[in-house]
């Protein structure tokens, strides 16, 4: 049999599936976290440690679910204030059932901050995640930035990422593909997935848009992410028993937990056509950064005064042989 034919067969087949309703559906939980936003730090300190205690506990009662967690600044915080439950997550990890995704130290603003700036979350973060939990990131994960400048694929890349996921812009605030190859102006390639539906929610918001979207699915295998978020939570008991139900309810629809890293490999699987993106991801709240233009000039002013002590710092370790920090 000829690779062509082979090729359209599967091709064929794949949109089989798809026009009559077939959805794959991906689940992992989540709760996105924002350390400081309308708290102070310490709040978002207490929030990872109580977040992290529920679903730990929720998932040694449902054995099949997966769980996705970002931010090694949050991990560092649950090492120091409570070990032994760092230690139950460790073990989850090397179950493969709690999944270190975005691997920088936060979810941060993908719009103001310098290319330094971004390159070293990569740096330090994935040096945390390989050193306390063996586990080199790939999957990038900005669920919540209210958009994506142009060079992110670039460092993405360049940093050892494969995969991209994000939410904002909404559809309609950009029209994107919901996955496609996102082009950095020096050619670099990541492949991205914007999030059909929003990364918190829970409840009987989660069943419908699952419902919604099993009737008219935007890919035949769509990745979720569900849980409460902003402020912590994650999935919750009662989350967990609707979708059992909801498995007989949609039929043919498939609905399984499993590692987001899987579903990017199981798009790559299906030889759909994936679009190419070449653009900055923009735009979301509109003014924002304007009405708080006081954070923009702080920020770089930080930045400047970081990299001019980083030379400083250099010269009087070559000059004078003092310690670097």
């Amino acid at each position: 049999m000829s690779s062509w034919f082979v090729a359209i067969f599967i091709k064929v087949a794949t949109y089989g599936l798809y026009v009559q309703g077939l959805v794959e559906f991906i689940l992992a939980g989540n709760a996105h976290i924002d350390p400081v936003w309308l708290w102070r730090w310490f709040e978002g300190y207490w929030t990872v440690r109580y977040t992290v205690r529920r679903v730990v506990d929720l998932m040694e009662k449902y054995p099949s679910m997966v769980f996705v967690f970002s931010s090694s600044i949050m991990y560092r915080w649950l090492e120091e204030c409570e070990p032994l439950l760092f230690e139950r997550v460790k073990k989850l990890v090397e179950e493969g059932r709690w999944i270190p995704v975005g691997g920088w130290i936060v979810e941060p603003d993908c719009n103001i901050p310098c290319g330094e700036s971004y390159i070293r979350q990569a740096l330090y973060g994935k040096r945390y995640f390989k050193e306390k939990l063996g586990v080199d990131v790939v999957v990038g994960y900005n669920i919540d930035s209210f958009g994506h400048n142009a060079m992110l694929p670039q460092i993405l890349r360049k940093s050892g990422y494969k995969y991209y996921i994000f939410m904002r812009p909404n559809n309609y605030e950009k029209n994107l593909p919901t996955i496609f190859l996102w082009e950095s102006p020096d050619g670099s390639r990541i492949l991205a997935y914007r999030h059909p539906v929003s990364y918190a929610l829970s409840g009987n918001l989660l069943i419908e848009a699952l419902e919604s979207l099993s009737s008219n699915p935007p890919l035949p295998v769509v990745l979720i992410l569900f849980g409460r978020g902003d402020h912590g939570g994650g999935p919750t008991d009662s989350d967990m028993k609707a979708l059992d139900l909801l498995v007989e309810k949609l039929g043919g629809a498939s609905i399984k937990f499993a590692d987001p890293e899987k579903f990017f490999k199981r798009i790559m699987e299906m030889k759909l056509e994936i679009p190419v993106v070449r653009d900055e991801l923009q735009h979301h709240a509109v003014g924002c950064y304007s009405v708080l233009s006081e954070i923009k000039a702080l920020n770089r002013r930080a930045e400047y005064s970081l990299m001019a002590a980083e030379r400083l710092s250099t010269l009087a370790y070559l000059i004078a042989n003092l310690s670097y920090p």
